[in-house]
């Protein structure tokens, strides 16, 4: 009898194991956000770019947010970039901490995403010692579906150890962000500058509104110029500073290789007050009756 309840233990013990080895492949591919490539040879002195990337093959999604902890001691975040994203709206702009060997970020798509491999953000790394260092998502790293409900899912965390090499050869250390740099020739994609005015921002005052993604580096910064003012860097979205709204307005978009694309607004023109509309008939009115009254008194005869 002992021999028959130990020979079922271990049936169901294989029967465990059997069911995961078949369902754990279609789990794993169902939602999961992880690095790329996976597998790197980086030696001490590397830049080096590492990709976030998701999978939701049975869900459509169109928001996640994520933070993800990295080694401090061995690596060094230079920049982060949103070039090539499928993400066009940034909640949160990409952000990171070398001091606290942290990274947060939180993007959206209106369109949503149901599929497979596509790029989150570029981490453009620094390998500072040799020895492993190794990348976490943290739990509170979520997809959001697409069901007007912004229902949150937890997709698989998949962590990553490098192996950070001492550089044996004479060879000077590999920078591929440099390259990447190099490289991009691409303009910024074409985008549109929207005119907005609501209560709730700038106190009612006019504003513009602009975006643009990058497929190579990303957008580093815009530039808005006013008519004859100056270009200045800024954020959408923008309160003008001519709220006559009078003045051409240009936008510059520039990636992180230098390309620009400029695009040009001309407002709208504002309705006259109806105020203003009758004080001009009304002086209009008091100039022809005065030039009438003028060519009246020429067309009189003289006494003389």
């Amino acid at each position: 009898m002992t021999n028959f309840k130990k020979q079922n233990k271990i049936a169901a013990v294989f029967c465990f194991l059997f069911l995961g080895l078949v369902f754990l492949p279609s789990v794993a591919k169902a939602s999961r956000i992880y690095f790329s490539p996976v597998v790197k040879e980086i030696y001490k002195d590397d830049v080096f770019i590492l990709e976030v990337r998701i999978s939701s093959s049975d869900q459509l999604i169109n928001a996640t947010e994520g933070v993800l902890l990295f080694n401090k001691n061995k690596l060094e975040v230079k920049e982060l970039s949103a070039g090539g994203s499928l993400f066009d709206v940034w909640l949160q702009k990409p952000a990171f901490s070398n001091q606290d060997g942290k990274i947060n970020f939180t993007a959206g798509t209106p369109d949503g995403f149901q599929g497979e491999n596509a790029l989150v953000l570029k981490i453009i790394f620094l390998a500072k010692n040799t020895g492993e260092a190794k990348l976490d998502f943290q739990d509170a790293t979520s997809f959001f579906l697409h069901d007007g409900k912004g229902t949150p899912i937890n997709p698989w965390l998949k962590s990553l150890t490098l192996n950070i090499l001492e550089r044996t050869i004479e060879a000077g250390a590999k920078d591929e962000w440099q390259l990447l740099i190099e490289k991009d020739k691409t303009l910024p994609e074409p985008f549109k500058i929207v005119l907005g005015q609501e209560p709730s921002v700038f106190d009612n005052q006019y504003f513009i509104s602009f975006f643009t993604t990058d497929k190579e580096s990303g957008i580093a910064y815009y530039e808005v110029k006013e008519g004859k003012k100056d270009s200045i860097k800024a954020e959408s979205p923008y309160l003008l500073k001519d709220q006559s709204l009078q003045s051409l307005i240009k936008v510059k978009a520039v990636d992180k290789a230098g390309n620009e694309r400029i695009v040009e607004y001309m407002p709208p023109q504002k309705p006259i007050p109806w105020r203003i509309i009758i004080g001009i008939i009304i002086g209009l009115a008091i100039i022809i009756l005065i030039v009438r009254k003028f060519l009246i008194s020429n067309k009189m005869p003289s006494n003389n």
